[in-house]
């Protein structure tokens, strides 16, 4: 008789535990977000109170991914889609809204890049925003707006959240400007134009080989290997999502060695401080 009720009891626990669960997942804000720095930003904001899910994954490329079906079906049961403005969007976004009409969408990027004048000829606005973190900042704000907006019970456990993470972002932004204020070369040699935020915000000068998304021809390579050697530049940074042939090619032109930076990881600012670090070492070498 007792081993009845001590299964019974345990169903019953189980059940209850079951039923809980899945009504604490029900209340959680359901979040969208198209890379993965978002992702950490808005669980860095929305802490246990937010389930985050990402469009493109680690070591895909935002300027060629298409969503799954999988995702797809996911969306439909989203309550808010962050926004970054990588190429992907352009044509997935309209069909995202499409499949939930409900869905809230919030541009993380584009009035802030418009602002700083980060436009090409062609109207494409440079998303690449959290690569300064005085731009996060920035993002981080919006994102606590947002989700107080919609779980306004929660707000103020995101709020605090926020302000706790925005002095993380001042302390790693003061980091990297200290580090970077003793460097004597200062011009960014890179395969795709990632940097653009970082480089202005710590008076660097970007020089992309890849020029508006199409590979250097070999007049404009021809051009920056004599640019190079003229600033006797020793390193040349690459990104995984995206082909280093050139880079390479151009590197062993000038004699530079070759770095890898990733804007897309995850943990943003264990990242930013590897950056610093990899950039520092290249514009180092003579």
């Amino acid at each position: 008789m007792i081993k009845i009720y001590i299964k019974r009891f345990s169903l019953i626990a189980a059940l209850f535990f079951t039923a809980t669960t899945s009504v604490i997942a029900k209340d959680k804000v359901n979040v969208f977000v198209s890379i993965l720095p978002q992702q950490n930003f808005v669980q860095q904001v929305g802490s246990d109170y937010v389930d985050v899910h990402v469009m493109v994954g680690s070591g895909q490329n935002p300027a060629t991914y298409e969503p799954t079906t999988q995702q797809m079906v996911a969306l439909a049961k989203a309550d808010i889609y962050f926004s970054i403005g990588v190429p992907f969007e352009k044509v997935w976004l309209t069909k995202i809204k499409e499949s939930n009409t409900k869905l809230i969408v919030i541009e993380c990027c584009e009035s802030i890049s418009k602002l700083d004048g980060h436009s090409h000829h062609d109207g494409y606005t440079d998303p690449h925003v959290w690569t300064s973190p005085r731009k996060v900042m920035q993002v981080v704000m919006l994102i606590e707006k947002s989700l107080s907006e919609m779980d306004n019970k929660n707000s103020r456990a995101y709020e605090e959240s926020a302000i706790d993470y925005i002095g993380e972002l001042k302390r790693l932004d003061n980091m990297i400007r200290s580090k970077i204020s003793y460097l004597k070369k200062r011009d960014l040699i890179v395969s795709h134009p990632s940097w653009t935020y970082f480089a202005d915000e710590y008076g660097l000068t970007q020089t992309a080989i890849e020029q508006e998304g199409k590979e250097i021809q070999a007049k404009s390579m021809v051009k920056l290997i004599k640019f190079a050697k003229e600033k006797n530049i020793k390193a040349v940074f690459v990104q995984s999502q995206f082909n280093a042939k050139a880079a390479k090619v151009i590197s062993k032109e000038i004699g530079a060695e070759v770095f890898e930076l990733d804007p897309l990881a995850f943990n943003y600012i264990e990242n930013m401080n590897d950056v610093t670090d990899k950039i520092l070492k290249g514009l180092s070498n003579d």
